[in-house]
């Protein structure tokens, strides 16, 4: 079988970027979230990093809403809210708890949540 060079060129530095990454070790702190957040223009996996993001902020999202909690936190879903504010009212809440960002991400994001987009008498009870 004959691989090209460029081809050989993009699996070796395809590999180079998988072997380079920090190892985690089952879950994200809210140290590493932040990381993923707001990574420096110039880093060669700032698009990847963004969307590890996003995609970690909403999958915790989804997994609650005011009529079912994520580690006892409940946030208003209904407020239309796209996934990009999710993200930045995320980012601004792990940025004003630096003292928290030693803790799993997940319960961060829950909390997040909660604290940004309450829920009132009328959405907890699903009216």
């Amino acid at each position: 079988m004959n691989i090209t060079k460029p081809l050989l060129l993009a699996v070796l530095v395809a590999f180079a970027l998988l072997t380079s990454a920090p190892a985690r070790s089952g879950f994200l702190t809210g140290e590493d979230l932040l990381h993923s957040c707001s990574p420096p223009a110039v880093d060669p996996v700032y698009r990847l990093k963004v969307a590890e993001c996003q995609g970690y902020v909403v999958a915790i999202a989804d997994a609650s809403d005011c009529s079912r909690s994520n580690l006892e936190f409940k946030w208003n879903s209904s407020t239309g809210a796209s996934q990009g504010i999710l993200v930045e009212r995320v980012v601004d809440w792990l940025q004003a708890h630096p003292a928290l960002l030693h803790y799993q991400a997940d319960g961060l994001v829950a909390a997040a949540l909660s604290e940004s987009f309450p829920c009132n008498s009328v959405t907890a009870s699903g009216q």
